[in-house]
């Protein structure tokens, strides 16, 4: 349990550190643009590392019963999730409904695993990463970050859409080998 606390503080640390401008900005100054994203991009990578292994190794102290509909749950939502991970990359009209469309993935993303698990690994991995999610939407709006205005062209939403679900199947047939537990029987 230590290693996933340890690494879900690194990995929430630095996104919230990245996110305040008083922070950021001297870093950037002091490193450039490209060593400060690097140093970021590593932090976090590790932060995932060593929240992903200590998952893993963790004991599974049960808190809650999942619900009995959970996995039809987390099926519904689990393709929702990664349409808007793939939409925060692309121009897309989803931009106009939310300037947050990774955000509000890992949102769905952290609910549909804990209707599933929920043991105190669970709740720390995917409860972390959804509260992380909220609190950033919030900074972000504090800060003035809005959904676009833009339109875009229909196609664009379907590509992401498309992309989105092929991405989705992908992690689904993927889900053992990944992350030793099977989704599809």
């Amino acid at each position: 349990m230590v290693w996933l606390v340890l690494g879900m503080f690194l990995f929430i640390g630095m996104h919230l550190a990245g996110s305040v401008r008083a922070w950021r900005e001297p870093m950037v100054e002091r490193l450039g643009e490209w060593p400060y994203k690097a140093v970021y991009a590593v932090v976090s990578l590790a932060g995932l590392i060593l929240a992903g292994f200590g998952y893993a190794r963790a004991e599974q102290t049960w808190v809650w019963t999942p619900l009995r509909f959970g996995h039809e749950l987390a099926a519904a939502l689990m393709p929702i999730a990664v349409v808007l991970l793939v939409a925060a990359y692309m121009p897309t009209n989803i931009k106009r409904l939310t300037a947050h469309p990774m955000l509000w993935g890992v949102v769905l993303f952290g609910i549909a695993h804990l209707v599933v698990f929920g043991h105190v690994a669970s709740i720390v991995l995917f409860g972390g990463l959804l509260v992380y999610s909220l609190l950033a939407m919030a900074m972000a709006t504090v800060r003035g970050e809005r959904p676009s205005t833009k339109v875009q062209p229909l196609w664009k939403d379907g590509v992401v859409i498309g992309v989105g679900l092929v991405v989705y199947v992908i992690l689904l047939l993927l889900h053992p080998v990944l992350f030793g537990v099977a989704v599809v029987n």
